[in-house]
């Protein structure tokens, strides 16, 4: 009797070896997967971007890895436009795992990670919402230039100290600046332990979410989530940090509540979805509108405006305090069109090829998503004649795009020359093509024309007021990144010298 449950078991797991290669050969070729775990021993875990970097050498810009759910990796841009351009339909999707949907308090909720009819219309009802709340013109100027007073305010006081950490001080900016945005106010610099608590929730959750294997267990074994111990590090846990700042979007919606005026210009975006909900309910027609789905699109909007150009100004400040040879340059730049008192502009950027430079190759440089957001097929495809079955996760690799040292030669250095032809006026047409950070296609990112307003005017009145260096007795920084959603760079402690005295 032994026996045969021994001869069955083997069967069983024969056939199951089988089925499961048998499936493995419906995806693009990529390195040989182990059933159940897939390619987990293959794949480093922590700076997964340079593993699958390694691996594109091998198997092309198309492949396949099994982490363990198959994802077909993209990693050179005529594939990545093949895929999210010209097959853009196709590629919208996204996968709806536990995990690709942590961030959501509801089926379907949000902008980022939801899929079909639903994120077609959040999207497009964000996008004309931000449109008319001045997204790319001079009233948002003036909102990013109200964050910028404060903070100088803070820079002021500590240029006073022999080393500072620009950290907070830029997290506060660019979060004033969201808050604004959405919620219509600023967090105080001396009360903004709220604004602390958030955001160190959500750098755990981008931490946790790339350096725990059980997150990719159960991305592709979702049962795995309620199992004791794994289920919590890999899921709950995050989950719980997730839900912190959904909370708090929650609270500022029952705020706006208490004192709109329905039938008034809104201020805020808040105020301006509340009014839609309103006005789709005395239509009869609320669809996919609700408080519950705008605490989701709000919570969406908070993390990607916060943290993606927050840590690029981070890395800005410890790449120019490394290179103060291209901060010098810049600022006599900013010197010769602006001058030293006047507040910059968005229009100042046209006579500024050598900042417009700088940023973007501070933009490649820092290079601060390790994996791009999923896509998932909508229907059977191809990407470079390779075959992609229907509800596929993809991954477009932006980070290995703008690492490329067939477009980027040295692509390990700092050097904003690249981006300019010989004259230093006009650019060199094949670097900014290859410069992609904000993705490409109809999941191109939403916040793209604010985050560079952003990253222009706090860069050019930083540049323009202040010096950063290494202070006496100190080293230059460390320029190993800290791996998690975003690359994020090691705490660094620089002088910072006020460069016109009053």
């Amino acid at each position: 009797m032994a026996l045969s449950y021994i001869v069955v078991a083997l069967v069983c797991i024969a056939y199951y070896v089988h089925r499961y290669y048998k499936n493995v050969a419906r995806y693009p070729p990529g390195p040989t997967p182990l059933p159940f775990i897939g390619n987990l021993l293959q794949i480093d875990i922590v700076n997964t971007h340079k593993c699958l970097e390694r691996m594109s050498a091998t198997y092309g810009p198309v492949f396949t890895v099994f982490l363990p759910r198959p994802t077909v990796i993209i990693t050179k841009l005529p594939e990545i436009k093949e895929a999210l351009v010209k097959k853009g339909d196709v590629f919208a999707g996204r996968p709806n795992s536990p995990i690709d949907t942590i961030t959501s308090s509801l089926e379907n909720g949000g902008v980022i990670f939801s899929r079909d009819e639903s994120w077609r219309d959040q999207r497009r009802y964000a996008m004309h919402t931000l449109r008319n709340f001045g997204m790319g013109r001079n009233v948002m100027e003036e909102k990013i230039m109200s964050s910028v007073a404060t903070l100088y305010g803070q820079v002021d006081d500590l240029a006073q100290q022999d080393k500072a950490d620009m950290n907070w001080p830029l997290q506060l900016c660019v979060g004033n600046v969201v808050n604004e945005l959405l919620f219509g106010y600023h967090f105080p610099v001396n009360d903004c332990a709220k604004f602390v608590y958030l955001i160190e929730s959500l750098e755990k959750v981008f931490f946790r979410l790339r350096n725990r294997i059980g997150v990719l267990l159960i991305q592709a074994n979702p049962w795995i989530r309620h199992v004791p111990i794994i289920g919590w590090q890999g899921y709950g846990e995050i989950r719980a940090d997730v839900m912190k700042l959904i909370d708090f979007a929650s609270e500022e919606i029952n705020d706006h509540k208490k004192n709109l005026d329905y039938d008034a210009e809104p201020s805020t975006f808040t105020a301006a979805y509340l009014q839609e909900i309103r006005k789709r309910e005395q239509n009869g027609n609320t669809d996919s509108y609700s408080e519950l789905q705008l605490a989701n699109v709000l919570t969406d909007f908070w993390i990607a405006g916060m943290e993606t150009t927050a840590t690029t100004m981070r890395w800005a400040i410890v790449l120019l305090v490394q290179h103060p040879e291209i901060q010098a340059k810049l600022q006599k730049e900013i010197d010769d069109v602006i001058g030293p008192n006047r507040q910059p502009k968005m229009a100042d950027k046209t006579n500024m090829p050598y900042t417009s430079a700088v940023l973007m190759e501070l933009q490649r440089k820092a290079n601060i998503f390790s994996f791009n957001v999923m896509h998932s097929t909508l229907a059977d495809t191809e990407v470079a004649n390779l075959s992609i079955p229907a509800n596929t996760a993809v991954l477009p690799q932006i980070t290995t795009v703008l690492d490329d040292p067939e477009s980027f030669p040295q692509p390990e250095r700092f050097n904003p020359d690249r981006f300019l032809n010989a004259d230093g006026r006009t650019f060199n047409a094949t670097a900014v093509e290859h410069l992609v950070p904000f993705g490409l296609g109809k999941r191109q990112c939403a916040g793209e024309s604010l985050a560079r307003m952003e990253l222009f005017l706090i860069l050019v009145a930083l540049m323009q007021r202040y010096s950063f260096s290494v202070p006496v007795g100190g080293q230059l920084p460390n320029m190993t990144p800290v791996y998690g959603i975003t690359l994020v760079p090691l705490p660094y402690e620089c002088k910072i010298t006020m460069r016109h005295q009053d």
